[in-house]
């Protein structure tokens, strides 16, 4: 009841959401307050409701009534995730393997196979194939209900993307990106989560599209990074947005004033978020424009 109260608490303060507004249509405040404080256990059809407005699947609920463990596989996802953005991906195999995958929580066996998948592929242990085959799996054959917890399926999708544009396939690349963003771009979530995902998913799609030399599909792509970004606060690509922004108008000879501004305000979110490499690599780059 403890860990199951602790949950549900951090779930609604994540969503900006009061006890009153959970409680609207489920039960009453006092009763969210005491599920919350560990006091009282809730009943099932309330439990189905909590889960449903704080978009998680019941099962994570239930399972938290029954697994001692959650608090545990928590800090395992986030020693994962910590290297993950390292791209140390031998220490990953290492943190699973040492786990043996053996937990009864459902989704994060489905999350440590991807991790696992994702990291084997980019130590060649397995191929490009083999990877994406395994990923496919997860997403057909898991519970969706399940998969669909913190935008996993998302994630798992846009890695497959990211492996076929690797091995150049880049029209199933783009099949995934579009995917992606057809299904989940214009919906509005009260978790804002998933919005770091979605942008990530267009950048990468940007990149993509620059490559192929189709500047003005690319440059669309960038101005919707841009401008989804503004509006969900995540500013973390917004700086390689811009700069591929700059990039596109110089392939299509747009007015010089305009290139310039666009290389400017680059700058600045590298600097604001105190990135060295895209600070170094803009002056180098594009020192004709930052005058």
């Amino acid at each position: 009841m403890k860990y199951l109260g602790l949950e549900i608490s951090k779930l609604r303060a994540e969503m900006g959401m009061s006890q009153k507004e959970l409680a609207n249509n489920i039960c009453t405040q006092s009763t969210i307050s005491r599920i919350e404080g560990g006091e009282v256990y809730p009943a099932i059809d309330t439990l189905l409701k909590i889960a449903l407005k704080l978009q998680v699947p019941i099962e994570y609920f239930i399972e938290m009534l029954f697994n001692k463990n959650v608090l545990e596989s928590e800090r395992l996802i986030k020693e994962i995730e910590f290297h993950l953005k390292e791209h140390n991906y031998k220490k990953i195999v290492s943190i699973i393997e040492k786990n043996k995958m053996d937990t009864d929580n459902i989704w994060l066996n489905f999350y440590l196979k991807y991790l696992l998948d994702i990291a084997h592929y980019y130590l060649k242990v397995i191929t490009a194939e083999e990877c994406i085959n395994s990923l496919k799996d997860i997403l057909n054959f898991s519970n969706q209900t399940t998969i669909q917890f913190r935008f996993l399926h998302i994630k798992i999708s846009n890695s497959i993307a990211n492996i076929y544009a690797q091995n150049g396939e880049i029209p199933k690349s783009l099949y995934y990106y579009n995917k992606i963003l057809k299904e989940h771009f214009h919906k509005n979530y009260s978790d804002h989560k998933i919005y770091e995902t979605l942008i990530t998913v267009l950048f990468n799609k940007c990149n993509i599209l620059y490559e192929l030399q189709d500047y003005d599909a690319a440059l669309e792509t960038a101005n919707q990074g841009i401008q989804k970004s503004k509006e969900t606060s995540f500013f973390f690509l917004v700086g390689q947005f811009l700069y591929y922004k700059g990039q596109c108008l110089e392939k299509t000879n747009a007015p010089l004033t305009e290139i310039k501004e666009v290389y400017k305000q680059a700058l600045f979110f590298f600097e604001f978020l105190e990135l060295p490499f895209y600070i170094r690599a803009i002056k180098q780059n594009k020192k004709q424009y930052l005058d």
